[in-house]
């Protein structure tokens, strides 16, 4: 993640999150820098991470939360993003999902798509991106 936590803050718009809406952001993340500045740059723009390691890890100790939306990367240990964004579209979850990857192998970015993100973005990504993003979804019905 690039322009963390620092160029969130220095000049950008902020985030208005609506506080009758979950401000809970899942982060899957395999690659612990990554996770935690992500995690850091959430917080700062008022959001509620709640930073996984895997995508199983992310399965096992989220029942029944209502989350705004998940961060997920593509390469995961074990179950890989996309596997998961399959698996919730499965079980009938629509919680907005977006793929986040370094990986330029042709096709990751429709397979993601194909699985139904709501976004998919090459790394690095801005701060700012990420917050609009963000911002966009807050604005929305969905919690």
């Amino acid at each position: 993640v690039t322009d963390v936590p620092t160029a969130a803050m220095d000049g950008e718009k902020p985030v208005i999150v609506d506080e009758a809406r979950s401000t809970l952001v899942a982060v899957i993340e395999n690659d612990e820098v990554a996770r935690h500045a992500l995690g850091r740059l959430l917080s700062a723009a008022g959001f509620e991470p709640a930073l996984f390691e895997s995508a199983e890890t992310f399965v096992a100790s989220t029942p029944d939360r209502s989350w705004l939306c998940l961060i997920v990367d593509v390469h995961l240990a074990g179950m890989s993003g996309i596997d998961l964004q399959q698996n919730l579209r499965r079980e009938g979850d629509d919680v907005p999902v977006i793929v986040v990857t370094g990986d330029r192998t042709d096709g990751i970015r429709e397979r993601a798509e194909q699985a139904g993100c709501m976004a998919f973005l090459w790394k690095p990504f801005s701060a700012e991106t990420i917050l609009a993003l963000l911002g966009s979804i807050a604005g929305q019905s969905h919690t």
